[in-house]
């Protein structure tokens, strides 16, 4: 394969498991279309991070959760909040950190919850007060999200570009992406059909391609989005996605919580 046929793949040290899928010229024509498209305007993140996802190991994934597109933001110092990570917010370095946004927030409840088998997930305030007392192992969200991919838990856009801006560029590029999501999801489903995946908020509409692919249905795990997503109450109330079992029933092959993570 020639890296160089694509701006995302010139930089990017590509797994065996996926030649295959990058191979396909129509798969390289979809990225060439999608470069001209919005190579005129500033994107994020970085065009080596774009495609991040392609640097694993197709038949080592375990659970994929699956995002919109990248943050749109860009910070005073020029760095990108977009890691190429769905949910991942670059420079967090403690969950009491302000960039912790609520969709976050409601991820560590529920993680949360499903560590301690609670049935009510608890506010905030409480789980980080379990944390400054470390009766909750979670890793520190600069070490998190690595610590989970390497176990095998892909954070997937699906969108992987977006207009730099406010939140008023969000999903920007969600239409260029579309034809090419597509074919990678039926890569992911055809090479590795045990993968489990998370699918909140607008991802829910995934299921019925999943389903259509032959996907298990106790392999899909549906709820509204963390964020606040219509919930009265705010994300503090989020009640749809914290009984969401999917940390729950996969924490017998992902490791969610542990705080001696160096990554």
């Amino acid at each position: 394969m020639s890296q160089s046929t694509s701006l995302f793949l010139k930089n990017l040290s590509i797994h065996d498991s996926w030649e295959s899928f990058f191979n396909q010229s129509h798969v390289i024509n979809e990225l060439q279309k999608i470069e001209q498209s919005i190579i005129s305007k500033p994107f994020t993140p970085k065009a080596e991070v774009v495609l991040r996802f392609a640097t694993l190991n197709v038949k080592e994934l375990k659970v994929i959760v699956l995002g919109k597109d990248p943050y749109p933001q860009q910070k005073a110092n020029g760095e990108f909040v977009a890691t190429g990570r769905a949910f991942e917010v670059s420079g967090a370095t403690s969950w009491f950190q302000k960039e912790i946004n609520p969709s976050l927030k409601n991820v560590i409840k529920l993680i949360h919850k499903s560590y301690f088998d609670l049935e009510m997930g608890l506010s905030i305030n409480e789980v980080r007060n379990d944390m400054e007392i470390d009766v909750f192992p979670i890793p520190t969200p600069d070490k998190a999200f690595g610590y989970w991919e390497n176990q095998g838990v892909l954070f997937l856009n699906t969108a992987f570009t977006c207009e730099v801006g406010g939140i008023q560029q969000a999903g920007s590029h969600l239409s260029l992406w579309k034809p090419f999501f597509q074919m990678l999801i039926e890569y992911l489903s055809n090479e590795n059909p045990d993968i489990r995946y998370f699918l909140w908020g607008d991802a829910r509409k995934y299921g019925k391609t999943l389903r259509k692919l032959g996907m298990s249905e106790d392999l899909l795990y549906e709820s509204k989005h963390p964020c606040t997503n219509g919930d009265s109450g705010g994300y503090e109330k989020n009640s749809s996605f914290l009984m969401n079992p999917c940390f729950y029933e996969t924490k017998n092959i992902i490791s969610w919580t542990d705080k001696n993570v160096n990554v």
